[in-house]
């Protein structure tokens, strides 16, 4: 089996996102892999498509502050031993999470099953669900 060096956490403040940083923080003292936190601001689910196309583009600053925010807490759960960054994309978060997994090499991607302001599913969100097909790693999904 391959050890695992990088840990992928799509982390949202949400309590099931919280308990995957506790597993990823478990298994990357295990492994000495380091961690790297993704928040994802979903414009569309934030902005109407009319604002969007008004603001030519335009991020509001208090949707990264608040992606910040969150990414500062979770930092601080993390040891010292351990190396973590944190990242903060703009986009749809499905794709994006497999996206940024791949282009950065994660061995593994822990998540919890579901986020803030998901829409309840008979077993978990739509965004683990399409984390867990289509990634390019093991997926390790947290309730």
């Amino acid at each position: 089996m391959k050890k695992f060096c990088s840990i992928l956490v799509p982390f949202d403040g949400s309590g099931h996102s919280k308990r995957a940083l506790e597993h990823a923080i478990y298994l990357a003292e295990l492994c000495q892999a380091k961690i790297g936190l993704l928040y994802v601001t979903d414009l569309a689910s934030k902005v109407s498509s009319f604002e969007q196309v008004s603001t030519g583009g335009y991020i509001p600053s208090d949707m990264k502050e608040d992606g910040r925010g969150i990414l500062n807490e979770a930092l601080k759960q993390v040891p010292d031993t351990l190396k973590a960054e944190a990242f903060l994309e703009i986009g749809e978060p499905t794709e994006l999470i497999v996206d940024f997994c791949q282009e950065n090499n994660y061995d593994l991607i822990i998540m919890g099953s579901r986020g803030r302001g998901a829409v309840k599913q008979l077993l978990m969100g739509s965004v683990s669900s399409y984390v867990l097909y289509y990634a390019p790693c093991p997926v390790l999904v947290v309730k």
